[in-house]
């Protein structure tokens, strides 16, 4: 019979050890206690109500039976829903709600230590007061020494801060001093300096001015020549001019507004008048110009016409070897001379490559114009083909080259005193197709 007892009890301890580690088990404990506050009323039927045991067992049998599991989320679903909510969302909370009040809970315990701090501070204080208090210690001559030494030590503290304070001050002072010195002296240097340039300036311009003079000087002997050859060309046919008309004219043909635009004009000089080949004749502009001036001569019972003036403006540049020709004119003239010197640009250096790729020993060539303008100068465009036989064989023809060539006159003198052309030479091999 203890035998048998013993046994049992052996049982009933393991299954209750057993239990036991299944209900600390975090999940199969959480599960149990959810499914414990879901089903509070069946646990309470079974153990509190008032029917007998029999019925309480089956109804409980019946509550709890499989086919009830799918509608009656009470029974598996709810609670495995508060065990998962439990085990991974509440912890996470938690910490939200710790790290929440971390700030919270250092504030507090900031303070309560700031309060023992000062109950300790209170009381240290309170205790040397005390200990002052009786005069049979010892130690209290020694402390009214010590905080004599104390407040001497921050008396001769202070007395050395205040000399440092002084002496910074007065070496702040010095070095103002010094920079308000030097910034005196720059400022009487950049006096003397600024009186340098203005007198330099004003020697410049001086000197500027006397230059200026000097070639005004110089325009004047020019310009008086003109006028004598004028003035003379157009006595032969018993006509006097004014000098206002002999300087207008001169301005006039070489484009001048005004002759005080051609006397302040520092190309106006012998040695740009050396370099005009060409004065350009722009009619609309010189035929108003000298039927205008002709008007004015006339007031004065002179029979002057413009085109009286014009053929004799002619015959003055014809004795400076001076063309005065129209853009029609001057374009075929140019021409003209860029034929009598095809020698030379059949021998340019720019022909030399694209002669090279026909084979050809040209003999001649053939220019002509294409388009032609005056703006700041004048230019014509031309264009033609340079011929010639094969360079091994003399009775065959050789292949053609097509030649373009910019001729370009500047202004020298006013706006129609034009240089002698420059060429601007390109060409290829003529393409037959």
């Amino acid at each position: 019979m203890g035998v048998r007892v013993g046994i049992l009890e052996d049982i009933w301890s393991s299954i209750k050890g057993n239990a036991r580690i299944r209900v600390k088990d975090p999940i199969i404990g959480t599960f149990i206690f959810s499914w414990c506050i879901c089903n509070w009323d069946k646990l309470a039927t079974l153990f509190l109500g008032t029917a007998s045991i029999d019925e309480r067992i089956k109804y409980m049998v019946d509550t709890m039976h499989i086919t009830n599991l799918l509608y009656n989320v009470d029974l598996i679903i709810l609670p495995l829903m508060l065990t998962l909510l439990y085990l991974f969302v509440f912890p996470h909370l938690s910490l939200w709600v710790k790290q929440k009040q971390n700030a919270v809970i250092l504030s507090q315990h900031k303070q309560a230590i700031e309060l023992d701090i000062n109950q300790a501070k209170a009381q240290k204080q309170l205790n040397k007061v005390r200990l002052r208090a009786n005069p049979e210690k010892e130690f209290l001559t020694q402390e009214i020494e010590m905080d004599l030494q104390e407040e001497m030590r921050k008396s001769e503290r202070r007395n050395k801060i205040m000399e440092y304070i002084d002496l910074k001050t007065k070496n702040k002072r010095a070095e103002l001093e010094i920079k308000s010195s030097q910034a005196e002296k720059l400022r009487v240097e950049l006096e003397v300096k600024k009186r340098q340039e203005d007198t330099e300036k004003m020697k410049f311009e001086r000197q500027a001015a006397i230059h200026r003079a000097t070639l005004a000087s110089n325009r004047f002997p020019i310009l008086y020549q003109w006028m004598n050859l004028l003035s003379n060309s157009i006595q032969q046919d018993g006509v006097t001019m004014s000098l206002s008309g002999l300087t207008n004219t001169i301005a006039a043909m070489f484009g001048y507004d005004t002759i005080d635009m051609l006397i302040n004009d520092k190309n106006f000089n012998n040695s740009k008048l050396d370099e005009i080949k060409f004065i350009y004749h722009d009619s609309v502009y010189l035929v108003d110009k000298l039927s205008n001036i002709a008007s004015a001569e006339n007031d004065n019972e002179e029979i002057i016409s413009g085109e009286l003036l014009f053929d004799h403006v002619q015959m003055i540049l014809e004795g400076f070897n001076i063309d005065l020709l129209s853009a029609d004119e001057l374009a075929e003239k140019i021409c003209d001379m860029v034929n009598e010197t095809s020698y030379d640009i059949l021998n340019s250096e720019e022909l030399s490559g694209p002669m090279a790729e026909t084979d050809t020993i040209f003999d001649d060539l053939e220019i002509a114009v294409d388009s032609f303008k005056f703006n700041d100068g004048f230019e014509v465009s031309m264009s033609g083909y340079a011929s010639g036989h094969h360079r091994k064989e003399d009775d065959a023809i050789g292949r053609e080259l097509s030649v373009n060539i910019i001729a370009s006159c500047t202004p020298q003198i006013g706006r129609f005193g034009l240089s002698d052309y420059k060429l601007t030479i390109s060409g290829s091999p003529r393409d037959y197709e």
